[in-house]
C-alpha cells in the first residue's frame, strides 16, 4: 500500500496528475518527488553490482601463489608469472587467478619484516618462492619447504640434478634438496634483478606441491 492506495491505484493517480501538467510542471514535479529516489536507486544498484563483482573475483580458483624474496622481479616478470601463466595453462581469468608477491624483503634493520614473512610461511601462504642466499637460509631455518628429491618427478629431477641445493634441517639434521639454482636460466637473467644467486623453493601445503612443480617447469621452459 502507498498512502492507503494499492500500487495499481497509485500509478493511475500519478498518471492522472501528470496528464494535467504542462512540460515544466512535470519536470518540477519529478525533481521534487522522484529525483532523490532515482539517485538513491542508482547508487544502490551500483553498490550491489560492485559487491557481486567483488564476491565473484574472490571466489575465483587460485591456481598458484608465489613470492619473490630479497630479489627484484621486473614488471614483465610479474606479468609472466601472473596473467601470462594463466594463458599458458589456457585457463580463463574470469574463473581463475594467479597470485604473486613480487617484493618481499627481509631487512635486518626491520625485525618485523622477518616476523611477517615467518607468519606467512607458517600459514602456507606461498606455493613457491624465488629467493637469494639470505632468504633461502631463513626458509630452511624455519623448515617451511619441501624436499625436492621427493617432490619432483624423474624428468624434472634429472633436468635440474646439477642445480639442486642441499641444506641440513636444524631440528632433525636431515639433509634435503632445499632449492633449485635458477640463476643461469633465461627467466632469471631476463626478469630477475639480483647481484647474486637466485633459487626456486617449493613451500606451502604438501597437497599443493604439484602447482609449484608446474610453475618450476614453466620457468625452466622460458
Amino acid at each position: 500500500m502507498i498512502h492507503g492506495l494499492t500500487f495499481k491505484e497509485y500509478v493511475e493517480e500519478e498518471k492522472q496528475k501528470l496528464s494535467e501538467m504542462n512540460k515544466e510542471e512535470k519536470i518540477d514535479y519529478f525533481k521534487e518527488y522522484y529525483l532523490k529516489l532515482c539517485i538513491f536507486g542508482v547508487v544502490v544498484l551500483i553498490l550491489l553490482l560492485w559487491l557481486m563483482i567483488d564476491i565473484g573475483l574472490n571466489l575465483r580458483h587460485n591456481v598458484v601463489t608465489g613470492g619473490v624474496v630479497n630479489t627484484k622481479l621486473t614488471t614483465e616478470g610479474t606479468e609472466l608469472l601472473g596473467k601470462q601463466y594463466l594463458e599458458h595453462l589456457q585457463l580463463s581469468k574470469v574463473f581463475n587467478k594467479v597470485n604473486i608477491a613480487p617484493d618481499i624483503f627481509l631487512d635486518d634493520d626491520d625485525p618485523q619484516s622477518y616476523t611477517i614473512f615467518q607468519a606467512e610461511l607458517a600459514t602456507n601462504s606461498y606455493n613457491y618462492l624465488i629467493t637469494d642466499d639470505k632468504g633461502l637460509d631463513f626458509i630452511v631455518e624455519l623448515e617451511c619447504l619441501a624436499d625436492l628429491d621427493t617432490v619432483l618427478d624423474s624428468e624434472v629431477s634429472g633436468q635440474v640434478s646439477d642445480k639442486k641445493i642441499y641444506k641440513k634441517l636444524k631440528e632433525s639434521g636431515t639433509e634435503i634438496a632445499a632449492a633449485i639454482d635458477i640463476t643461469d636460466t633465461a627467466f632469471a637473467k631476463e626478469y630477475i634483478e639480483s647481484g647474486g644467486k637466485v633459487y626456486f623453493v617449493i613451500s606451502g601445503k604438501e597437497k599443493e606441491y604439484d602447482s609449484a612443480v608446474a610453475m618450476l617447469k614453466y620457468i625452466l621452459e622460458r
